[in-house]
């Protein structure tokens, strides 16, 4: 049966995903505060939950602070549903994937991409002088992450130099996201200091690239864990977390100083369907259920007396050793997910849920828009 409006979540069927409005809107309105205390826009990050009325949401909270997307299909399931400033964190390669960017630049208030060697900057000023248009233009610099993005030096500032030498390119300024941040820091002082270090760079690549005589306008950083490091630094123009709203247990164990259970809006509530002996139980959520792509697994978000074991595509495994409690087929258990963003991409609905009733129903209109 389908979920309903008003319906009390203790008459879900399960496993249902679960998101608490009023520890989301908690979570939201800390990362707002520190924006607006440190003079950064907060610009959220939507492949986390993929649903436009919650993107809406964000843009309201952070005073049009806009949405970040990370795959052209997102941009399309945004600006379809009204959003209209749209920063696309990804590299735009293909005829047809240029072709729909340039088409999509035409519907929206606002549209920019991400660029990081000759070969993207060439094909998108190709694609912009063929569909007559001006694309904004975010240069990614490697700052430690070493996935995408151009190295520091003299090389950045050769391509922001194609960037404005470009007729149908306007260069908007520099994504520096510091992920490696969260491999190297264990503590909170580790946190400050390096991203503190990490923003240092990207200013000395701020500093070559205005030498050159090209205004850097925007320096775009910062995902959830590293986002309120990082904005403190006065190079920085924006921040584009996308687990904020939410958090998982990812986040829980990075940083225990700040994120608490409670902190933790996305759940899944399962069903026990097997009770196999005195030290285990099984419920109906497994591997399609929870995604397991990190090293976490589900944690029970009002207990501390069981742990999440195992999985296999259906089935969640429960050590019930250490509880003082009979558990019978039937019972409910409620679990903080492991990784938001994965997980909501393996469901269909997000269940908004404020006084242990349903308030709001969210579809993820983007779930496998991953072109």
């Amino acid at each position: 049966m389908a979920p309903a409006l008003y319906q009390p979540v203790e008459d879900l069927e399960t496993p249902a995903l679960l998101v608490d409005i009023d520890a989301m809107e908690r979570n939201i309105e800390e990362y707002v505060a520190f924006a607006d205390e440190n003079g950064v826009t907060l610009r959220s990050h939507i492949k986390t939950h993929k649903n436009a009325e919650l993107a809406a949401l964000e843009d309201e909270m952070t005073d049009g602070g806009g949405i970040c997307c990370q795959t052209l299909g997102e941009v399309e399931t945004m600006a379809r549903n009204g959003i209209d400033d749209i920063y696309l964190s990804y590299q735009v390669v293909g005829e047809q994937k240029l072709d729909r960017f340039c088409w999509l630049s035409q519907k929206v208030e606002r549209l920019a991409t991400t660029v990081d060697s000759a070969a993207t900057i060439d094909l998108l000023q190709d694609a912009a002088q063929d569909h007559d248009i001006t694309a904004d233009v975010i240069l990614e610099v490697d700052v430690g992450l070493h996935r995408t993005g151009v190295a520091p030096g003299s090389e950045a500032v050769a391509l922001a130099e194609r960037i404005d030498e470009a007729a149908n390119l306007e260069f908007d300024g520099i994504l520096a996201y510091e992920s490696h941040v969260k491999a190297e820091a264990e503590t909170k002082s580790e946190f400050d200091e390096l991203c503190r270090e990490t923003m240092e760079l990207a200013e000395d690549v701020v500093d070559d690239i205005e030498a050159a005589g090209i205004p850097v306008d925007e320096v775009k950083v910062g995902g959830t864990a590293t986002s309120r490091y990082s904005g403190k630094h006065p190079v920085v123009t924006e921040i584009n977390p996308g687990m904020y709203p939410f958090n998982d247990v990812g986040e829980l164990e990075l940083r225990p100083w700040e994120v608490s259970k409670d902190d933790c809006a996305a759940t899944v509530i399962t069903t026990v369907i097997s009770v196999p002996d005195d030290d285990r139980l099984v419920v109906d959520g497994g591997s399609k259920t929870f995604s397991l792509d990190k090293p976490q697994m589900p944690v029970p978000k009002n207990r501390d007396d069981i742990e999440y074991a195992n999985a296999s595509e259906e089935h969640g495994w429960i050590d019930t050793s250490n509880s003082d409690e009979s558990f019978a087929v039937g019972d409910r258990l409620e679990f903080i997910v492991p990784h938001v963003c994965t997980t909501i991409n393996l469901h269909d609905l997000i269940i908004g849920a404020r006084d242990d009733q349903v308030e709001e129903l969210w579809e993820v209109q983007a779930r496998g828009k991953v072109r």
